[in-house]
C-alpha cells in the first residue's frame, strides 16, 4: 500500500509543520510580551519619541484629537500607543516603547515564514534566531520609534506575495491586507513601496478575488490619512509629501 503510506506521511508532515508554526507563534508572542514589559519600564531615549510620539499618545489618551494626530506621523502609532496609555498605568513614552517593541517581536514571524518558504526548515530557525539577536531593530523598539511597524508591514507583505505565488490562498490575501494597514497608517514614506508590493501580489494572484480584497483594504487603509491631510491642508491625499506634487501638476 505505497499510496496509503505516502498519504499518511504527507498528513503527518503537515501536522508537524503546523505544530511547529504554532510553537513559533506562541514563543514569539511570549518574547514580545516580556520585551514590551521591559521596554515600558526601561525605555531608551530618542528625541522623536520624547518630543513627538509620547506627547501624541498622551493627547490621544486625553481625547485631545488635535494634538494626537499629525499628517507627517500617521495615525496608527498614536492610536495604539494612546490606547495603551489610556488603559494602563504607563506614561506616553512607556506606551510608545511597549507597542514598538512588541511589533519588533512580531517581525520574527514573517522572517521565519519567508526563510522557510525559500530555504527550508533549518534556514528558517537560523533566520529566526539571527533576527532576534540583531540589536538595531530591538533598539528601535526600545526607543519607541515607528520603524518596527514599517518593517513588520514590509515583511508581512513579502511573505504574502510568496504565499500567493505558491497557493493563491485567502491566507495570503489576509496577510497582505493587514500588511497594507501597517504600511499606510504608520509611515508615510512606506506608501509608494506598499502600493508596488500590492501590485506584485496582484500579478502573482492573476488579478483574482484576492486582488480585489487587497485593493479594497489598501484603499480603506489610506482614508484615515487622507482625512488627516485634508484637515491640515485641504487636499484629500494620503500624505503631505504629495501636496506639492499635486499643486505642481494641477496648479491647485
Amino acid at each position: 500500500m505505497p499510496g496509503r503510506r505516502s498519504l499518511t506521511a504527507g498528513s503527518s508532515g503537515g501536522m508537524k509543520a503546523n505544530t511547529e508554526r504554532t510553537f513559533v507563534a506562541v514563543g514569539v508572542a511570549a518574547v514580545g510580551l516580556a520585551a514590551a514589559a521591559f521596554a515600558a519600564a526601561h525605555p531608551l531615549f530618542a528625541t522623536d519619541a520624547a518630543c513627538r510620539y509620547a506627547p501624541m499618545a498622551e493627547a490621544f489618551a486625553s481625547a485631545d484629537w488635535a494634538e494626537a494626530f499629525h499628517p507627517r506621523f500617521g495615525v496608527g502609532f498614536s492610536v495604539l500607543a494612546g490606547a495603551l496609555r489610556m488603559f494602563s498605568g504607563l506614561d506616553g513614552y512607556g506606551a510608545c516603547a511597549a507597542v514598538a517593541t512588541f511589533a519588533w517581536a512580531l517581525c520574527a514571524l514573517p522572517v521565519y515564514s519567508i526563510a522557510h518558504r525559500l530555504f527550508g526548515r533549518g534556514a528558517a530557525w537560523f533566520a529566526l534566531v539571527l533576527y532576534m539577536v540583531c540589536p538595531q531593530p530591538l533598539v528601535w523598539g526600545l526607543k519607541g520609534l515607528r520603524e518596527p511597524f514599517k518593517m513588520l508591514g514590509f515583511l508581512m507583505m513579502a511573505d504574502a506575495v510568496l504565499d500567493c505565488r505558491e497557493t493563491h490562498s485567502r491566507r495570503s490575501a489576509a496577510k497582505a491586507c493587514l500588511a497594507l494597514w501597517f504600511l499606510f497608517t504608520f509611515k508615510c514614506d512606506a506608501i509608494c513601496v506598499g502600493v508596488a508590493m500590492a501590485a506584485l501580489f496582484a500579478v502573482f494572484d492573476g488579478f483574482r478575488w484576492n486582488t480585489l480584497a487587497v485593493a479594497a483594504s489598501g484603499v480603506l487603509a489610506l482614508q484615515p490619512m487622507c482625512a488627516l491631510v485634508y484637515f491640515w491642508t485641504g487636499y484629500w491625499l494620503p500624505a503631505p509629501h504629495f501636496v506639492p506634487i499635486w499643486q505642481r501638476l494641477f496648479g491647485a
